[in-house]
């Protein structure tokens, strides 16, 4: 009863957002799309009158509109947009170009309120943490608003104050749109397909880690971790002192911008040599480390002294599995050398399934798409639109990519098209090819097959240490009659003489399984310890021993398939 009253009191107060937020909708000419008079009718607000159309509105396109509308809505909507704008396999053509376009159009607040939020977050005025703190912000976007201050120590920072009262106004509207999305979805089966639902719920979970500047903190220390033996790349340090989840005080860093080749000449800076760094950046974080910038657009970016960039804005990061960065690269080593069927088998291997229903049709139009769009030389392949048009195919196939995977595709197209701006020559997937060779050739690599051996031996070890004692409860519950076990003997004419054989043969082949065992871990020990001689930088013992296990495991399996004993 009271969490029913408290819903439906959650709910009368929303009734003005949704119908602040239909009237914008109708306004722009989306009333059709989404039902208006009759969501009117279930929100018990059909008496609301509706604004009519603004002189000129409906002339423009639907997308454009679409951009419009999002902005007049607010920060939440303008942070959806921009994030639907990496969703390639939701959004294409002209509404991903005008979502792109997208503007967190708000007003700046204060100074004197970014002060008190200030004190209330780091519990010491601004005075006594800075020797000067401008009020005047230096920029300003939908969540927070960045002031330019000076440490008492003499060091430039900039602080990042999130806007007051945000995080309800983001909750409420995510709320909406939860609800909006469960209606298209139940009613607009040309949007259901989209699974609107489950894209507001990965989206909600992604703008609630942004209000919390802890994780931006967190993120921007572990990169520059990964590059800190870079020349290529500065990332502001964290005063940790001066940071919480609603600020975040970092070192500031200034420069000149990124796209304009004419203004980096003037300062001596190689734009051509300065196209090839940040791809190799970009290549680096994907394939090196699986940790990337998810949104390394001009206004994150700045060029510092000798070419070096400065990345700032770590909010939106993306992250690769070993396995996912291995599909990545053998789909990127497949685009370079035209082989369609290990094109195929990356797209798949990356898909949410991992299945396909009809693998010769999808390999027949990989053949299509790769005459379509591979025929000219790698250097004037444009590898965003490569991908691009790789997402259409995979719509028609009905696979759905993991989430990461389009965050990938957008960080990789904003810094190919900046690269571009400094270069036209620029050739993209020639750069980016090494990285994948060397990813796909580090898997074979001794000490990764080491690495894995290790893995194993640790995990085969934590299963020995517990196999006693999960006997011992085994059999505790089979005497007390916990366990019924159905077993019928019946003797042939030939007498027990099957029944030996086959105890002997799994006596055998249990005895065998287990110094298999003994000899990998054995092996990986040895080859851990480093004693000499070596080979390739490997123990030769070890090395040894470790052939001799797999061959070992290679016999054993062969045996159990043949069903022949040992």
């Amino acid at each position: 009863m009271i969490s029913h009253l408290h819903s439906a009191l959650e709910f009368a107060a929303q009734v003005p957002r949704y119908s602040e937020i239909l009237k914008i909708l109708f306004n722009y000419g989306f009333g059709d799309l989404l039902k208006l008079v009759a969501l009117q009718r279930i929100l018990g607000i059909e008496g609301t009158e509706m604004p009519k159309h603004e002189s000129g509105t409906l002339a423009k396109p639907p997308e454009e509109r679409l951009r419009l509308a999002l902005e007049e809505l607010g920060p939440t909507f303008v942070k959806f947009g921009q994030i639907l704008s990496s969703r390639r396999d939701l959004v294409n053509g002209d509404y991903y170009t005008e979502l792109c376009k997208l503007q967190d159009k708000v007003p700046t607040f204060p100074g004197t309120e970014a002060k008190r939020i200030f004190a209330e977050e780091i519990g010491m005025s601004v005075g006594k943490a800075f020797a000067e703190f401008d009020e005047e912000p230096m920029a300003g976007a939908s969540i927070a608003q960045v002031h330019r201050a000076t440490t008492h120590e003499g060091a430039v920072v900039a602080v990042k104050i999130q806007r007051p009262e945000i995080q309800p106004l983001i909750e409420r509207d995510l709320s909406i749109l939860h609800d909006l999305a469960g209606l298209l979805e139940k009613h607009v089966p040309e949007i259901a397909t989209m699974n609107p639902v489950g894209v507001v719920k990965e989206f909600s979970q992604t703008l609630l880690k942004e209000l919390d500047f802890t994780n931006e903190a967190d993120n921007t220390e572990r990169f520059a971790n990964l590059f800190k033996d870079s020349k290529a790349i500065s990332v502001p340090a964290i005063l940790r002192e001066f940071s919480s989840s609603k600020v975040l005080t970092m070192e500031f860093i200034s420069g000149y911008p990124v796209n304009e080749p004419k203004v980096l000449k003037k300062h001596h800076i190689d734009p051509i040599l300065l196209s090839k760094s940040i791809s190799k950046l970009i290549y680096e974080q994907i394939f090196v480390h699986g940790f990337f910038h998810g949104d390394p657009h001009p206004g994150n970016m700045t060029v510092l002294h000798g070419g070096v960039v400065g990345l700032y804005d770590f909010g939106m990061m993306g992250e690769f599995s070993m396995g996912f960065r291995s599909s990545i690269a053998n789909l990127i080593a497949g685009l370079s050398e035209k082989d369609n069927r290990q094109v195929m088998s990356a797209l798949v291997d990356m898909s949410e399934s991992g299945r396909l229903v009809d693998p010769e049709k999808m390999l027949r139009e990989v053949e299509e798409f790769s005459n379509k769009n591979l025929t000219k030389p790698l250097s004037q392949i444009n590898l965003s639109g490569v991908f691009n048009k790789l997402l259409e195919l995979l719509r028609d196939q009905h696979l759905r990519m993991k989430g990461s995977f389009y965050l990938g595709i957008k960080a990789l197209s904003q810094v190919e098209a900046i690269g571009r701006e400094l270069n036209p020559d620029l050739n993209f997937v020639i750069i980016g090819k090494p990285y994948a060779i060397k990813l796909l050739e580090g898997k074979y690599r001794p000490e990764h097959l080491a690495h894995i051996l290790q893995k194993l031996s640790s995990t085969s070890l934590d299963i020995l240490d517990d196999f006693p004692g999960d006997i011992r409860v085994l059999w505790k519950r089979l005497r007390r009659g916990e366990i019924n076990i159905p077993f019928q003997l019946r003797v042939e004419a030939e007498g027990i003489e099957p029944l030996r054989k086959t105890l002997n043969t799994t006596s055998n082949r249990l005895g065998n399984a287990i110094l298999a065992a003994a000899v990998l871990i054995g092996s990986t020990n040895l080859i851990r310890s480093g004693l000499p001689p070596k080979i390739w930088d490997i123990p030769v013992l070890g090395l040894l021993g470790l052939l001799w296990g797999i061959w070992m495991c290679l016999r054993h399996a062969i045996s159990i398939r043949h069903s022949d004993g040992l």
